[in-house]
């Protein structure tokens, strides 16, 4: 049988376009579920008007005007304004998926090192697939999925290959803070040679100075050193206890339990067999995987090829495959193509309508409503950037741009958001006049106790809108 034309080839190859099908399905046809490509392509707005990166915070958050600002995602955000601009909305979510697809490329090209076998490689896919349910989106964090999985292949490959990782650092850097795993994952590989040689072998300085230029490479944006002091200060921040992303993992996430668990136990079991610095880098992104659940999708597309290729395999034969054999695997290949067009179309006929993702209406009901720019604090705080791109002025606490927000407020916003004593001063304080919450949450239920204080205007199926009645008042003597 042709080489060609082997379907066990084969199906690793279905198995990638079986996940990246469903995934330009859902970056196309699926509305996104928070605000954040609504701010992306408002900040890429800015750039491409004022020919600038925006360095602070302006006037449309009452609470932080004027607070620095590392806009990590301004060539992301640019491209997706500029797209948007130019009728091409789908060119940005496409090229997410399709990065998820150079991920998986790279995962199946490094199980081929490993002589991992089809059926397990189109395993580490599938895994890896399943590890992105959960994050996956018109969002610049695909970028370090992608990074990583290159990286690795790379420097795999021990040759002048290996040397490519400094313009895909640079690349990267311009792309998303997570850049930084690409100095350390290389520094990494350099120690793991360093003690497979028991020295300072021309391999060690070869990735010591890799690591070195890569390290210089993150500083090659227009953001300078202060993305290093971003990313550093991203580890202390408290946005980690507000958002669910950056929670620890636990089984309570479907992506790690379907994606990632399989690949930990395998490590567990069988993790010895695997070479020194297979073990180091599996240690190191085991450790990032329970330090944040976001961090799921980047020890599968690290670890996979790893921890397959650990498995015990079966005596291999070199007879003949028997015609039976033979068709029980393009029945496989077959099912697997089969399976390659289904799922993309079942998730492209199964995706919501845009009205069910925000809540755009009450929203718009809340300015209408409003003859002043009303002040708003968003119980999901990445709802606020909706009104970026309403012409009718509001101002707001805090938007899905998260990591410019000064602790201080983090800690209010927490405060409102879980009840605690003091949430009515801090909405007093900062004279917040309008209230989003969650239909039927307990600051729904805290706001809805209290008629005398705060009235309900608007409401659709996720959110519900609570303003004081000097708002109406103001509205009423202007109309």
């Amino acid at each position: 049988m042709s080489a060609r034309l082997n379907p066990d080839r084969l199906l690793p190859w279905l198995c990638v376009a079986a996940v990246v099908g469903r995934l330009i399905a859902v970056a196309i046809a699926f509305p996104p579920q928070d605000g954040d490509r609504i701010w992306q392509r408002w900040l890429g707005e800015r750039i491409l008007h004022e020919h600038a990166i925006p360095r602070a915070l302006g006037p449309e958050t009452f609470a932080a005007a004027g607070a620095p600002w590392t806009p990590q995602e301004w060539l992301f955000s640019t491209a997706l304004a500029a797209s948007i601009d130019h009728g091409l909305a789908w060119l940005v979510p496409l090229a997410c998926a399709l990065l998820v697809g150079v991920a998986l490329v790279a995962v199946v090209l490094r199980c081929a090192r490993r002589g991992v076998s089809a059926a397990a490689t189109s395993a580490a896919v599938l895994l890896c697939g399943l590890a992105t349910i959960q994050s996956f989106g018109t969002r610049v964090q695909v970028v370090g999925w992608a990074g990583v999985a290159l990286l690795l292949w790379l420097l795999e490959r021990e040759g002048p290959l290996a040397w490519a990782a400094i313009p895909l650092t640079l690349v990267w850097a311009n792309l998303h803070a997570s850049v930084f795993l690409a100095p350390l994952v290389v520094l990494l590989v350099a120690v793991a040679a360093a003690l497979r040689d028991r020295g300072f072998s021309p391999a060690v300085r070869r990735y010591a100075m890799i690591a070195g230029a890569c390290a210089f490479a993150t500083t090659l944006t227009p953001l300078g050193l202060d993305l290093p002091r971003y990313a550093v200060g991203l580890l202390a921040s408290p946005i980690r206890h507000a958002i669910s992303e950056w929670g620890a993992t636990s089984l309570n996430s479907v992506a790690f339990t379907l994606g990632a668990l399989p690949l930990v136990l395998a490590l567990v079991a069988f993790g010895v067999r695997a070479p020194l610095r297979d073990r180091l880098v599996a240690l190191a992104f085991g450790v990032l995987l329970f330090t944040a659940v976001r961090n799921v999708p980047l020890f599968a597309f690290a670890v996979a090829p790893i921890a397959l290729a650990a498995l015990p395999r079966a005596a291999t034969r070199r007879e003949q495959p028997t015609r039976s054999v033979r068709a029980a695997a393009w029945v496989t290949a077959a099912a697997a193509t089969l399976v390659a067009v289904i799922i993309p179309i079942a998730s492209w006929r199964s995706a919501p309508s845009a009205a069910s993702a925000l809540p755009v209406g009450p929203v718009r009901e809340l300015l209408a409503r409003s003859t002043a720019p009303p002040r708003v604090f968003c119980e999901d705080f990445a709802w606020c950037s909706l009104f970026l791109e309403e012409r009718r002025p509001a101002r707001f606490f805090m938007d899905g741009r998260c990591d410019p927000y000064p602790p201080r407020l983090w800690r209010e916003y927490l405060t409102v958001l879980n009840g605690n004593t003091g949430w009515r001063h801090v909405l007093d304080a900062h004279h917040v006049d309008a209230v989003i919450v969650r239909r039927d949450g307990a600051l729904d239920s805290l706001l809805a106790e209290r008629p005398e204080g705060w009235s309900l205007i608007a409401a659709d199926g996720r959110a519900r809108v609570y303003v004081r009645p000097s708002l109406l008042a103001r509205a009423a003597r202007s109309s």
